[in-house]
């Protein structure tokens, strides 16, 4: 049980860094940098401890692609990757 925990709050942050990276991308502007590469190796973290969660509790794995598709109304996740990420956004240069 405690495996599974553990899986789930992985799951969930890198679910909230990974939307974070996507509506930052969205809303850039042309002449704002970019976020580091590295980020979208969270994007593979958050499908591997999905597929992880799916073997070991299936009903957990469909509460957390339910949990994705309501994170469109509520941004809670992205609040969340906002404040994990903010040390890593890049500053605009003036």
């Amino acid at each position: 049980m405690s495996t599974l925990i553990i899986l789930n709050i992985l799951f969930y942050l890198s679910l909230s860094v990974a939307l974070f990276d996507l509506d930052y991308t969205r809303s850039k502007l042309p002449d704002e940098p970019e976020i580091p590469k590295w980020v979208g190796l969270i994007d593979a973290v958050c499908i591997i401890s999905w597929i992880a969660i799916l073997f070991t509790n299936w009903k957990f794995a469909i509460l957390g692609i339910v949990i994705y598709y309501l994170s469109v109304s509520i941004p809670l996740p992205q609040i969340i990757g906002n404040f994990l990420m903010n040390p890593f956004k890049p500053k605009l240069k003036k």
